[in-house]
Formats: C-alpha cells, sequence, structure tokens
C-alpha cells in the first residue's frame, strides 16, 4: 500500500515512512532538509526508527544521527537497570509492581532497549500497597516532587481526594556525585479518573505476565492487555500527537498482530466503552500507509483530525494545562452516550472537589 503523504512536508512524509516501516524512497531522501528532519525526529521521539533507516547513508547529519541513537541507547540501559533495581526493592517487600511503558514496552515491541525512545521510569502499584511503596522508594533514593509532597502530607481529606482523583506522583534520584538522574513515576492508575479509563489494579493480576530483560523477570501484562494500555495512552489520552506513538502501534501490529486474540481485545474494549478508539486507531494506522495483513481486523482507513496533523508538523511546546482537550478527545472516542455521560459526570465530581482545588491553587500561589 501506499503511503498517503498528501500534505505533509517531505521531512514529515519521510519520518512517516520510518514509523510504519515502510521502506527508504530515495526521491523523497533527496528533498528534504537534514536540520529540519533532525529537529522533527526529535520532537516525534522517532531517531531510533529514522537511523534503522538512513544508517548507510554517509552524510554528516547521519554521524550526528547515529551518536545521538548511541547515547539513547546508553541512557535506556542505564535506565533499565534502574527499573530492575526499584521492582526488586518492592517485590521483595511483597509488593506487586508493574513494568508500564518505558524499558519493557522497548523490549516488548523492539527486541532492543535502545530501539524506542524513554526517559521516565514508569511503574503501577495497587493503591491499597501504594503508601508502602512511596515509603520503599524513597528510602531508595527518590524524592516526590514538592507539589505532591504538599498534597499527599496535607490532611486525611486533602490525601483522600488527591488519591482519588489523580492518577500517579513524580519523583526524582539524582546521584550523588554524578550529572545522573532518575525519573520514577509511580501510578496507582493508568490515566486521570476522570478521563474513564478504566483499568482498575483489581484485573492486573488476571492479565499478569513476566517479561525477560537484561536476565531478570520485570512483571507486566499479556499482549491483549497492553495493546489496550498502548491505545488508552497513545491514542485516548495524547491523542496520537507524536509520531512515536504511531511507531509503537505498528510494531506490535507487524510483531504480534497475527497471533493477537481480536477477540479478547474486542471484548475488553467493549466493556471499557472504548472499542471506538481500537477501530479509529486501527483505521488511523491503516490510512497512513501501513501495509495491512489479512490476520488484522478488517478497518476502514482513517485520517487524524488537522490539528493534529498541524502539530506533527509545527512542533508546538507541551501546554501547560492540558485538561480541555483531554476531555474533548475522551468524549469524541467513547462508544455510547451512556459512555459520553460519565466521561461528563467524573469531570463534574472533579470539578466539586471544592476543598482540593483551592489547596491546589494555594500551593501554585504561593509557589509559582
Amino acid at each position: 500500500m501506499e503511503k498517503r503523504s498528501v500534505g505533509f512536508s517531505p521531512e514529515l512524509s519521510l519520518l512517516i515512512s520510518t514509523s510504519i516501516d515502510l521502506p527508504l524512497d530515495e526521491q523523497e531522501m533527496r528533498s528534504v532538509r537534514s536540520d529540519r528532519l533532525l529537529a522533527l525526529a526529535r520532537w516525534h521521539n522517532v531517531r531510533p526508527q529514522l537511523f534503522s533507516l538512513v544508517q548507510g547513508k554517509n552524510e554528516s547529519w547521519v554521524s550526528e544521527l547515529r551518536q545521538e541513537c548511541l547515547d539513547i541507547t546508553v541512557s535506556n540501559l542505564i535506565n533499565t537497570q534502574e527499573t530492575i533495581r526499584v521492582a526488586k526493592i518492592l517485590e521483595e517487600n511483597q509488593i506487586p509492581v508493574y513494568a508500564y511503558k518505558g524499558c519493557v514496552w522497548a523490549e516488548w515491541l523492539y527486541g532492543q532497549v535502545g530501539k524506542r525512545e524513554f526517559g521516565d521510569i514508569d511503574m503501577l502499584v495497587g493503591v491499597d500497597k501504594y503508601q508502602s511503596a512511596l515509603d520503599l522508594v524513597t528510602k531508595a533514593g527518590f524524592s516526590a516532587d514538592p507539589y505532591r509532597i504538599y498534597l499527599l502530607n496535607g490532611s486525611p481529606t486533602l490525601r483522600d481526594a488527591f488519591l482519588r482523583t489523580d492518577y500517579h506522583v513524580p519523583m526524582l534520584r539524582k546521584v550523588t556525585g554524578s550529572s545522573l538522574e532518575f525519573t520514577l513515576e509511580m501510578h496507582w492508575k493508568v490515566s486521570y479518573p476522570r478521563l474513564g479509563f478504566h483499568f482498575p489494579s483489581s484485573e492486573w493480576s488476571t492479565f499478569e505476565l513476566f517479561h525477560r530483560i537484561q536476565n531478570e523477570s520485570l512483571r507486566s501484562f499479556s499482549n491483549e492487555y497492553q495493546f489496550l494500555l498502548l491505545l488508552m495512552h497513545h491514542g485516548g489520552k495524547e491523542r496520537w500527537l507524536k509520531l512515536k506513538y504511531i511507531a509503537d502501534f505498528a510494531t506490535y501490529l507487524s510483531r504480534y498482530g497475527h497471533e493477537t486474540d481480536w477477540e479478547v481485545i474486542n471484548e475488553m474494549a467493549q466493556k471499557k466503552g472504548i472499542q471506538k478508539l481500537v477501530e479509529h486507531s486501527l483505521g488511523v494506522l491503516r490510512g497512513l500507509g501501513l501495509e495491512w495483513k489479512k490476520e488484522w481486523p478488517d478497518v476502514t482507513p482513517k485520517t487524524l483530525s488537522s490539528s493534529v496533523l498541524k502539530e506533527w508538523e509545527n512542533m508546538p511546546k507541551n501546554p501547560k494545562n492540558s485538561t480541555w482537550a483531554y476531555f474533548r478527545h475522551a468524549l469524541t472516542m467513547r462508544d455510547t452516550l451512556l459512555d459520553r455521560l460519565k466521561v461528563g459526570k467524573l469531570h463534574l465530581s472533579y470539578a466539586s472537589e471544592f476543598s482540593l482545588l483551592y489547596h491546589k491553587a494555594l500551593w501554585y500561589l504561593k509557589n509559582e
């Protein structure tokens, strides 16, 4: 299938090719500006994919890209070691912890941790074990950011409201005597509850699977469950705003699509009210030109919104607040009116958390 590149710049068109593993178009290659191509690859977090496509070329910008990809590989290996270290600490204290995104998705999707850009360490811990997990990773050298410390260490009512309405605590560990630092995101849910993506910790063990990384086992999930987590994060929350997300999705289909139990996925998606998200996301990949296999669901090609495609080209800075964008997209990707009403109700419920919102505003007034 030919890639549908009408309206894309040569540089973005080339990156779409590499994200869905199309062969290099030499004519297209001659028309790209290397400085813009590299800038786009950095913004979209697809430098390893681009390097795989152009590594045989003897040009200075390819050498620059090679060095950046080497740096990514080294950083990823170090992050993987830290992921294993933290997971061991929690597991040895009888706290089940699930590696999420990061190194486990790099290994799961690409077979090598250096083939996927990631920066944070993401872990899922059930809310019933969450405080114990926080205490342990704090002893292991991590510190929560001041904003979350303020919310967690406030009154029991404030703390409960935060845990009820949020989903993670970012933590940082700076290694003494070096510039090395690790960012750990400790999740008790997979996304903001008000977005209505229902992947409760009570079901995690049902879909549990261990992945071998650097001769160690990390607790994670089955292909079908991780497929839905990937769609929830990349498409449901982040709206496919970066080609990294497209690359992950295309790689899943190419590697696992033929052995995926699509009936299980459809059954889970329907229960969670995200069947529309599944079908739309598959349609987007087909619309971009991914060579479609007969073992995959037969879907109609789709296009992303013009606003998303504009961001693909223009590389805007991350907004300080994405609440409105998240809300609108959460509504459009729901299956039924009842599902959409549920999302609206969840947002109204959050807006009624007056004490929590007051303390959040108070903190920002004092610290911003």
